[in-house]
């Protein structure tokens, strides 16, 4: 009998200037549509606290505990009109409050690991899929400098080999259904993300 495969998704909790996350709602949504479309795959939600040292830390033990085959991240931006699939990620981050007011300690990155790294998502057959649907879709090679930029690059240099991991923005507005993209939209986009990586893997 053939390895159950494991998909780890996560989203975030608020911070300052966000008081409500749209992806703590998402990523339980899409959680429970691929339980239904693949019954075969174990799915694993969580939503990260948007702190510098809660976030990254909780991710590595998730992927620690878990051992997911996929790991799919979710944040919001307020520069996304649509999925933005971040493409790599920068080893440093910006010096800014995260929601306990606390910044960034020197160690977060890689001292070790002078560049950046690349998701290993296939992030142009996701884009190729997701316009296919009459989604709004790019690649992105700058996820920033918060905590969405450190959590994917924690868990890069954490990913064991052949691990899938990659990042998606949404808009920051998604409950309200700006910039022309509704939850039910991003819920069927992040399913078919993961239909994308669990052909390829």
């Amino acid at each position: 009998m053939s390895q159950k495969r494991k998909v780890l998704l996560t989203g975030f909790g608020p911070f300052p200037g966000v008081p409500r996350n749209a992806t703590s709602d998402l990523v339980p949504a899409i959680a429970a549509a691929a339980h239904r479309r693949y019954p075969e795959t174990e799915i694993v939600d969580a939503v990260l606290p948007v702190t510098w040292t809660g976030g990254p830390g909780e991710a590595r033990r998730l992927i620690g505990r878990h051992q997911p085959d996929i790991v799919v991240h979710f944040g919001v931006s307020d520069r996304a009109e649509g999925f933005v699939i971040e493409t790599q990620a920068a080893n440093s981050c910006l010096a800014a409050p995260d929601a306990d007011g606390a910044l960034p300690p020197l160690e977060l990155l890689g001292s070790d690991t002078g560049a950046d790294l690349f998701s290993t998502l296939p992030c142009q057959e996701i884009c190729t899929r997701l316009c296919d649907l009459g989604l709004r879709v790019e690649a992105s090679s700058d996820a920033g400098g918060y905590l969405c930029n450190a959590v994917l690059f924690n868990s890069l240099k954490c990913a064991r080999e052949n691990m899938r991991v990659g990042f998606v923005h949404v808009p920051t507005g998604l409950e309200e259904g700006c910039k022309g993209l509704s939850m039910a939209d991003a819920v069927r986009g992040g399913l078919e993300i993961i239909a994308v990586c669990l052909e390829g893997s």
